[in-house]
């Protein structure tokens, strides 16, 4: 069992090291051809940092794990919905802005529900076991298209440099958000953008083109040998502690991708960019459950007998809460005391999980 452990966490490092290497060489090599910060922070960057759960996903879905694709995605995205937004608006109140709760948080609920409705098949469909078949799998891949598509249409209409002009939302725009306009996704990817540049400039290297190349293909090859190393090591230990494949995914193997999310957006908050941090977690969490799951489910039908009605319930109303709560509220914001129902939900969530087995 120790072998599993150790070749599950070295897996787990290894997805975080491969992705930022194949990030910092992508951005490099975008900027040569002259792309627009606004497209790199919205795809390099934005897809950079959901590649540790993407490559999880699609390597077990190789591996015939399919159950251990589906309860990566869902656990992953409960952590960052749930406990990740949670301690955030515990450590410090923030308020939503009006383009995260009309744009970006509505975009969120329906990729969950989007998730849900592929993925439920015993409750929409009448089946005897949850699977996600190639048809949904292309349905949630277009899905993700358009996204990007409207993404980067709405960014580009509304330049995300300027303030917020809703009279209500003053207050949020003249925070310590880095001196960008608290926006959501496009200007949280903006700025991880601006700030991969300001560190790539630490190191000539990175400014050779053919040495950019070099690390996607170092990263890219880390990221394969850590996806490997995660399933296998994940699948070990639900074999010999006698756990199902499911709960480890939504359980060690989700917490351990998420964790990286967690230390940054708390670092985030501590800072007073609360905005650009949830903005990272919605983006993240829609290319999840998009694209991951989608890619996935066309190497493989995702047949996930273990991931049931509560898990699906319990990301899409995490999802539609993060959305409604502030959208409806007065105060417009994440409050101490909905970060606590958040955070209270997320250990409910677990101990069922774990008494499930």
């Amino acid at each position: 069992m120790l072998h599993d452990i150790v070749f599950l966490i070295l897996g787990l490092a290894l997805l975080v090291i491969g992705a930022n290497y194949v990030t910092d060489g992508a951005v490099t090599v975008a900027r040569k051809f002259k792309v627009s910060n606004l497209i790199i922070g919205l795809t390099v960057v934005a897809l950079g940092s959901t590649l540790p759960d993407m490559v999880v996903c699609v390597e077990s879905a190789f591996q015939n794990n399919p159950t251990m694709a589906v309860g990566e995605v869902i656990g992953s995205n409960i952590f960052d919905l749930l406990l990740v937004i949670g301690v955030m608006g515990i450590i410090h109140p923030w308020k939503v802005s009006k383009v995260m709760r009309y744009q970006d948080l509505p975009i969120l609920f329906i990729a969950s529900a989007a998730l849900w409705f592929a993925g439920d098949t015993v409750l929409f469909d009448g089946g005897h076991h949850n699977i996600i078949n190639r048809s949904s799998g292309i349905m949630l891949i277009v899905i993700f298209i358009f996204y990007m598509w409207f993404m980067i249409l709405s960014s580009r209409n509304d330049n995300i440099t300027t303030a917020d002009t809703d009279p209500s939302d003053t207050s949020e725009n003249t925070s310590a958000d880095t001196g960008i306009s608290n926006h959501g996704i496009a200007s949280s990817h903006t700025l991880k953008y601006e700030l991969t540049t300001l560190k790539t400039d630490l190191y000539r290297l990175q400014h050779k083109f053919w040495f950019s190349w070099v690390m996607i293909a170092a990263g890219l090859a880390v990221l394969v040998i850590g996806g490997n190393w995660v399933v296998d090591g994940a699948t070990g230990l639900a074999l010999k502690v006698g756990m199902s494949q499911g709960m480890v995914a939504l359980t060690v193997v989700a917490i351990g991708n998420a964790l990286p999310d967690l230390v940054t957006s708390v670092t985030a908050t501590v800072k007073g960019a609360s905005g650009i941090a949830l903005g990272n977690i919605v983006g993240s969490c829609i290319i999840n459950a998009l694209l991951s799951i989608g890619l996935s489910a066309l190497v493989i039908p995702l047949r996930a007998d273990s991931i049931g009605f509560v898990d699906f319930i319990t990301l899409v109303g995490g999802a539609a809460l993060i959305w409604l709560v502030p959208t409806l509220s007065k105060s417009k914001c994440v409050s101490r005391i909905f970060g606590c129902v958040l955070v209270a939900l997320y250990i409910g969530y677990m101990v069922f999980t774990v008494i499930r087995g």
